[in-house]
């Protein structure tokens, strides 16, 4: 049987390992050409697969995905992704609110959170919502200046 994680440690692993993301990428059938999509994500070493199974299990949502890289000669990694809006506006979200982060992550998770705002009005539909989740994701994670 898997064991749940305790909320905390997924809070400080995340603190780590975890990475809030904003994507806008080209799409065939938006009325914009352009998609905004959030998206939760870990990825590790593939030995540290057991965890992520961990979190999967513990959230009852997301994906796991098995990477290779042989052209850089690393190890198999495994990537743990929460894609669906659904999964994030209902388990994400609510989980960092009642188990708030420590660190420098909390302000990606604050900008996450706005891009979710402006995806839950169905203002990413815009021209004008898509530049404001560029604005948002353009100082997010490693474009966030030094104690910014």
């Amino acid at each position: 049987m898997v064991e749940k994680l305790k909320p905390w440690y997924i809070v400080g692993f995340v603190e780590g390992e975890g990475c809030f993301a904003i994507t806008i990428s080209r799409h065939k059938t938006k009325r914009l050409r352009k998609d905004g999509r959030l998206i939760f994500e870990i990825e590790l070493r593939g030995d540290d697969r057991q965890i992520l199974e961990r979190l999967k299990y513990t959230w009852g949502c997301g994906l796991l995905f098995n990477l290779k890289y042989p052209r850089y000669g690393w190890k198999p990694h495994i990537k743990y992704a929460v894609k669906s809006h659904r999964d994030i506006f209902r388990i994400v979200i609510p989980f960092f609110k009642k188990y708030p982060l420590q660190g420098k992550k909390r302000k990606d998770f604050e900008d996450f959170c706005k891009a979710a705002e402006l995806i839950k009005e169905k203002r990413h539909l815009t021209k004008e919502g898509i530049e404001e989740l560029g604005k948002i994701r353009e100082f997010m994670n490693e474009r966030r200046p030094f104690g910014g």
